[in-house]
């Protein structure tokens, strides 16, 4: 079995973190982002529950995310709650609703800030997720944030065609000084293998960067023109543009959805369709369904002309 780098999330690394998938909503159109594919409970649990719920885990460090956390109508409330009770909220937003007074109202009990835009040009930017960011009210947010002495950090997916090249990550981390960020995270797609970018063949393996992210570790620091930046990489597991591990040991990290429960990591929509499965199987086992009408439901096709229906057949029976 392989044994992931021990930083790594799937090797235990950041222990004193919990994630929140705040809420479903988001108002950006990110083509690359998992939660379009991810999992979405039906229930909601109100603000209070979701804040007990993280609080009651015992990590340091909540940080929000979603859909996009900053549509959430309480956010001024759960960033407030954690905080008196003595935990760090931290909250990953893309921006679009950020300004001076929306941080004044919202976030001043805030650890920290992580603004994902993917391009220092934010013409470009709203090419990639849909969203009009305004400069200004940008750099006034940012100004309020630093000034309570927190972190902004920004975060830059490097795609193909906007952020893929040593010389891109340089103007970026330019710009990301310029409106006053105190350090940036570049990170490579995740289940987007059409427009991936190898940041390590990119930077021509500088920065601790690695091809082989699962055992050497996914996410690196180093320093560009004075400014910290992490990097952070997908192994075999979340890209094909690397090698899968050999028989991967895998350790999911707890993720507190919106309903209020602990799940082990995060969740994708096959959760649903092997739920679908189990009860089917039930069914079967039951003598309610046939098992020609079960794999005819599984496959959704003609069986006559499927060989992996006819292979299974004969397994069920």
């Amino acid at each position: 079995m392989s044994t992931p780098h021990p930083n790594n999330f799937c090797g235990c690394g950041y222990k004193n973190w919990l994630e929140v998938n705040l809420i479903k909503r988001c108002n950006a159109k990110c083509s690359w982002c998992i939660e379009k594919k991810g999992w979405h409970p039906e229930e909601v649990a109100d603000w209070k529950t979701i804040c007990d719920a993280a609080i009651k885990t015992g990590r340091k460090n909540i940080i929000l995310l979603g859909g996009e956390p900053t549509l959430h109508p309480d956010i001024d409330k759960i960033v407030l709650y954690l905080r008196e009770a003595g935990r760090n909220p931290w909250i990953t937003t893309n921006g679009a609703l950020l300004s001076e007074a929306w941080v004044t109202k919202n976030l001043l009990p805030i650890e920290g800030v992580n603004i994902s835009i993917h391009h220092y040009n934010l013409d470009r930017n709203e090419e990639i997720v849909g969203i009009r960011l305004d400069e200004r009210a940008l750099r006034s947010a940012i100004a309020v944030i630093r000034g309570m002495g927190k972190k902004v950090r920004l975060n830059c997916n490097c795609i193909e065609t906007y952020i893929d090249s040593e010389e891109e990550l340089h103007r970026y981390v330019a710009w990301a000084k310029e409106i006053g960020a105190s350090d940036v995270r570049f990170a490579e797609l995740k289940f987007a293998d059409d427009k991936f970018v190898d940041i390590s063949a990119m930077v021509d393996h500088k920065y601790d960067t690695n091809d082989d992210p699962y055992h050497l570790g996914c996410s690196v620091n180093g320093v560009i023109d004075g400014m910290k930046v992490n990097f952070r990489l997908m192994c075999g597991m979340q890209t094909a543009k690397r090698p899968y591990p050999n028989d991967p040991i895998i350790r999911p990290h707890p993720v507190l959805y919106y309903d209020g429960n602990i799940y082990a990591g995060w969740q994708q929509k096959e959760k649903e369709g092997e739920q679908e499965l189990e009860d089917l199987l039930q069914q079967v086992a039951a003598g309610e369904v046939s098992v020609d009408d079960a794999l005819t439901a599984i496959f959704n096709e003609d069986k006559s002309d499927s060989i992996q229906f006819e292979n299974m057949m004969d397994d069920l029976r």
